[in-house]
């Protein structure tokens, strides 16, 4: 009786796990059909309205930025190389 009861309980454990994973992978589909729809709906907006308009360049920043490249670029062309050293414990010297 005891084992019939164990056998009984483990098939409608079985059969309600299968039954969940119906219902999750259900719910899972119908979540990527709506989250699909919107980002077709998002895309579309901003292929038909633009990415809108973007904040003008800091004065700075871009004087800045010149700068940068400027001392970047000059420090290229001078074909100056520096050799980092390492001792044998393998400490930079």
């Amino acid at each position: 009786m005891l084992i019939e009861a164990i056998l009984a309980i483990s098939i409608m454990n079985l059969l309600f796990s299968v039954w969940m994973l119906r219902v999750f992978s259900l719910q899972m589909k119908q979540a990527v059909v709506e989250l699909d729809s919107k980002l077709a709906g998002a895309i579309s907006s901003l292929v038909e309205k633009g990415l809108g308009e973007f904040e003008p360049v800091n004065p700075i920043q871009a004087a800045i930025a010149q700068m940068l490249t400027s001392n970047l670029s000059q420090n290229r062309t001078s074909g100056d190389v520096i050799e980092v050293v390492r001792d044998v414990g393998g400490k930079f010297t």
